[in-house]
């Protein structure tokens, strides 16, 4: 029976992840050995496998670390999102001692929002509220007038700069640390399932051993039968030598089923059972009956640029190409505003007026040029203007050293990328030839057990016919039973092939 098994490993990720929040919502030390169930039945694969992945620190440990980036992708959406804050400024209070109790107040609030993109938008509006009586700089007491005053709005915008690509680029990294985080849970699924099929047919490969071992010791045995046959003595060499090998047969025997037995249990444990088996247990009853006939994955049917090596390097590139895109030498951003009875614009009367205020910035290499104007509303008007200029020679230098690093940076990741393409057709190849030779096993296999069970049933009706020894029909059945076992372990590699064919890929 053939069963296609689609998206199995992503069910079983999800069954993980509930059941491990269960566990850590646990707040109360446990004993490691509780959550651990006695049986002495076989427990199915599936349950086994669920065990065995529930039980797996790493497991846990990257579920917690994808909550933990999912927090970050969300903090990081919030700082490269609308944003406005509030601000008192400067609150003063001054006390009088002029007899009247009269208490002088001011505050300087200020409001502040921006909108992250490309323009890199801000917004401000500050001032100054007094109340009571206050006195100006040259002993004058302010007019009420002067209640609210120095109210100013600004708009600021870039017109070439770099600050709103690289807010994108924070958002696409706290992104992909998310992707990243959901893929390396799900490859580390599918690597314990391996490493659960993996054991599991180390298991069967102990049983295949024994079986082995107990063909020669049918073998040897019929041999024995046949010297005490031919009347040799006890005490020849020829019947203590018959006798030795199979006497040594029996102890290897024993051997090889404690060590077995020692093995199920450790293998049991790890998936969260205590197995109670002893070694004259039929070990034929341990050979599961439940692994299903996958339909086997062709690497060539997933797109190369899914291939985990080549999206890593293409998009290791991508980042690194905006990365150096933000990186701008020239820069540009203007500001305009409006200011309400402005300290920088008073008449002879010393009365304040509103100002047009303009603002330019602009950095070139080591060169930074700064440049404001005040243009107060008033008649004849005094335009005030500040001008600032800046040099760093330095810089020009490590610009021009930079940019050949970013060229050098460049041809590194184009060759990580064409690396990734070649490494994939390699392990095509590779992965070809490992799925002809298991599926060349598999015809062989089925033909091998038609073949021994047809033979078994044969030397069954032999033996009870009186026609040939227990010995030669037991030789017989080990045969069958061996078939059995090596068509299990091919079941085996084929699941332990699709995982590492899912690994290979991301989604």
């Amino acid at each position: 029976m053939k069963i296609v098994i689609k998206k199995n490993v992503l069910a079983i990720a999800a069954i993980f992840l509930f059941a491990s929040f269960l566990i850590f919502a646990e707040d109360q030390p446990q004993n490691p050995f509780s959550e651990i169930k006695s049986t002495s039945e076989i427990i199915p694969t599936a349950q086994l496998l669920a065990g065995y992945l529930e039980r797996d620190s790493d497991l846990k440990k990257l579920a917690i670390s994808l909550q933990q980036e999912e927090l970050s992708g969300a903090i990081t959406r919030l700082d490269s999102g609308f944003d406005i804050s509030l601000s008192t400024g400067d609150m003063t209070f001054k006390f009088n001692n002029d007899g009247n109790g009269a208490t002088a107040f001011s505050v300087n609030p200020k409001v502040e929002a921006s909108l992250p993109g490309r323009l890199n938008l801000k917004t401000s509006v500050s001032g100054k509220v007094a109340a009571g009586t206050q006195e100006n700089d040259d002993d004058e007491k302010n007019s009420d007038d002067d209640v609210v005053s120095n109210i100013s709005l600004k708009l600021s915008v870039d017109i070439i700069s770099s600050s709103g690509l690289k807010k994108e680029i924070n958002l696409l990294k706290a992104e992909r640390s998310i992707i990243e985080a959901e893929r390396s849970l799900k490859t580390k699924v599918l690597d314990k399932e391996n490493s659960f099929y993996t054991d599991y047919k180390k298991l069967l490969s102990s049983i295949s051993s024994i079986i082995a071992k107990e063909k020669t010791y049918y073998d040897d045995k019929i041999d024995f039968e046949k010297i005490k046959a031919q009347g040799y003595t006890k005490t020849s060499s020829t019947y203590r030598r018959a006798e030795m090998n199979v006497l040594s047969d029996e102890h290897e025997i024993e051997v090889k089923k404690r060590t077995l037995v020692n093995d199920y249990r450790i293998f049991y444990i790890k998936c969260g059972y205590r197995l109670t088996i002893d070694g004259e247990s039929d070990f034929m009853k341990l050979v599961p009956s439940d692994i299903v006939e996958v339909e086997a994955l062709n690497i060539h049917d997933y797109d190369p640029k899914n291939y985990s090596s080549t999206e890593a390097a293409e998009w290791k590139n991508k980042i690194n190409t905006m990365t150096r895109e933000s990186n701008k030498n020239f820069s540009l951003s203007a500001s305009g505003g409006y200011t309400f009875k402005s300290d920088r614009a008073k008449d002879t009367a010393g009365n304040k007026h509103d100002t047009v205020d303009v603002g330019l910035d602009a950095s070139y290499g080591g060169i930074t040029l700064s440049a404001e104007t005040n243009i107060p509303i008033m008649n004849n008007p005094s335009p005030s203007l500040t001008f600032s200029i800046g040099v760093t020679p330095n810089t020009f230098k490590k610009n021009k050293l930079e940019k050949q690093k970013e060229d050098l940076s460049v041809q590194q990741e184009k060759l990580d990328i064409s690396s990734a393409r070649r490494d994939l057709g390699t392990k095509a190849q590779e992965k070809d030839l490992q799925l002809a030779d298991i599926q060349w096993e598999r015809t062989k296999n089925n033909e091998n057990l038609a073949l021994y069970e047809s033979l078994e049933n044969d030397m069954l009706k032999w033996y009870q016919q009186g026609v040939i020894t227990e010995s030669e029909y037991l030789s017989a059945k080990v045969n069958r039973q061996q078939a059995s076992v090596t068509k299990i372990i091919n079941l085996i590699d084929m699941i332990v092939y699709n995982c590492e064919i899912k690994t290979m890929f991301v989604e």
